[in-house]
């Protein structure tokens, strides 16, 4: 089968009254650009107002357009994994439903795709949103930015372009999809912004509240870990095992010394119980280390790492 050049992927969840806009004016932004060909992939993240219904019967003559259901609510992430998996396109696009990013402007982001950017993103440099968000995501850019992510203003913006390469490599599940940026720049990829407009939302409501925060935080830790050990996630258990168990040891032979020596550990029982378990805990880290380390090796082969941009091969100039 050939090969689109865009697949748009769109999660969705009890966007019922949304919907009908969200299509039209999704397929007529498509048509109105320079693609030769494309398809849009809506994702139902287990709604429950009849969104994919609606869906199914809006799209029902368009063979460009496919709905996807989750069989429960499992976050945008997992919704977005799925539509990529599902996309067949050369680059892959992603807008959230309440369209308060414009898709006609689709191709602003495009350009600069083509241009040699493997992801663009979206800025939405004149936000309508509450001063609640606006603070939020002011924070949360100077934290990623602080972390060593690429200097944006708007990382979070739900309008992205991305290489099929890339989309396919990136970890999505939970909330790790805010940080898709982040994790692009670590491997070795092209991250651009363009500026694009922004509105209020016209239908329904955020399904993003206070507690957003909190779990950013916790799916910035973990993405920092992962990048930190990906290609061998055993190390780190390694090394803790091993700042766990010296001590240890060092406790247990200091003990040992003390009963060659005197004979008695002079009443140092709990000093003895404590030496005791981080041994324990070090020789079951280090095993676990291994472990992950062996399987790593196993499956490291299949996982894509980072970029390679050029790589040349010349032969050597022999020598006189």
């Amino acid at each position: 089968m050939k090969q689109l050049d865009l697949s748009m992927v769109i999660p969705v969840r009890d966007e019922i009254d949304a919907v009908d806009s969200l299509v039209s004016r999704v397929i007529r932004a498509l048509e109105g650009q320079e693609i030769d060909s494309f398809e849009v992939l809506f994702v139902d993240d287990g709604s429950l107002d009849g969104t994919a219904d609606r869906l199914e019967w809006l799209t029902l003559e368009d063979q460009r357009c496919k709905v996807i259901r989750l069989h429960r609510p499992m976050g945008k992430g997992d919704a977005l994994a799925a539509g990529f998996e599902a996309s067949s396109g050369m680059w892959i696009s992603t807008i959230d439903a309440d369209l308060q990013e414009p898709p006609e402007e689709i191709g602003s982001l495009l350009e600069v795709a083509r241009s040699g950017a493997d992801l663009v993103i979206g800025w939405r440099h004149q936000r309508t949103d509450q001063l609640s968000r606006r603070i939020s995501s002011a924070l949360y850019n100077k934290m990623v930015r602080w972390v060593g992510g690429p200097p944006l203003h708007d990382g979070n913006c739900g309008f992205k372009i991305l290489s099929r390469e890339l989309a396919l490599s990136l970890p999505l599940a939970g909330g790790r999809f805010r940080f898709m940026h982040l994790v692009a720049a670590k491997w070795g990829y092209q991250v651009e912004e363009v500026a694009v407009s922004h509105r209020p939302r016209q239908t329904g409501s955020s399904h993003f509240g206070v507690t957003r925060a909190f779990a950013a935080i916790i799916d910035l830790v973990t993405v920092l870990v992962y990048l930190q050990g990906q290609d061998r996630p055993g190390r780190s258990l390694l090394r803790w095992g091993i700042f766990t168990g010296a001590p240890g040891l060092s406790i247990l032979a200091f003990l040992g010394y003390l009963r060659i020596v005197d004979g008695t550990i002079h009443f140092r029982y709990p000093l003895l119980v404590f030496g005791a378990l981080l041994t324990l805990a070090g020789l079951q880290l280090i095993l676990f280390g291994c472990l992950a380390e062996w399987f790593s090796e196993k499956s490291n082969s299949a996982l894509p790492q980072r970029k390679v941009h050029h790589a040349v091969f010349r032969e050597r100039e022999r020598l006189p």
